[in-house]
């Protein structure tokens, strides 16, 4: 039953049926209360439904159970729990610490700097999606699209054009990655029939 409901569980993650994935993890931890990834699953989809104590609270227990190698997992909730909150300066601590116990993951700096982002700090998230392509794991793909649209909001086209096309080497079909390509071609097209 455990395996049914973990296979019903994913697909309602696939297809993004949040409340069904809640209730399907929320049975699992029935059978296994003392399982830190069904914790950390069932406190991101407290989160998703702005559950924010409730999120801490399998938060926190997942932390009492959870062996050290997934510790970066926790802080990396705990970032998210964070910025639900409110606290961006909170968030960007947690994934940076996340990022010191696995330092060749992209994923935690990728984080890092969509919260600088969003907190209108362009420059750090630069600095940490920068540091991001550099690592050896991850999602280097999103690494560079990030790069590229902090440098689009920057207006630096000619880099945010270098990145998208990095992201769209890694993976050709990464097709949002390929409509900023073609938006920062054409302004970069604009520019030139401006100059002439």
């Amino acid at each position: 039953m455990t395996e049914n409901l973990k296979a019903l569980c994913d697909k309602a993650d696939k297809l993004e049926l949040h409340g069904l994935s809640r209730e399907l993890t929320q049975r699992q931890l029935e059978a296994h209360p003392e399982d830190y990834r069904l914790l950390l699953d069932l406190a991101t989809h407290e989160m998703t439904f702005g559950r924010y104590q409730e999120a801490k609270a399998a938060i926190d227990h997942a932390e009492r159970v959870c062996p050290p190698k997934a510790m970066k997992w926790v802080l990396a909730r705990r970032g998210h729990l964070s910025e639900g909150l409110g606290d961006r300066d909170a968030s960007i601590r947690y994934h940076l610490a996340a990022h010191e116990l696995d330092p060749e993951e992209a994923t935690y700096l990728i984080y890092a700097g969509s919260v600088s982002f969003k907190a209108g700090d362009t420059d750090r998230a630069i600095e940490f999606a920068t540091r991001a392509t550099q690592c050896e794991k991850g999602c280097i793909d999103e690494a560079y699209f990030n790069l590229g649209g902090y440098l689009l909001a920057m207006r630096r086209y000619s880099e945010a054009r270098d990145c998208y096309r990095r992201a769209l080497e890694i993976d050709p079909n990464y097709r949002i990655a390929q409509t900023r390509l073609e938006d920062v071609s054409r302004i970069l097209a604009l520019e030139t029939d401006n100059h002439e």
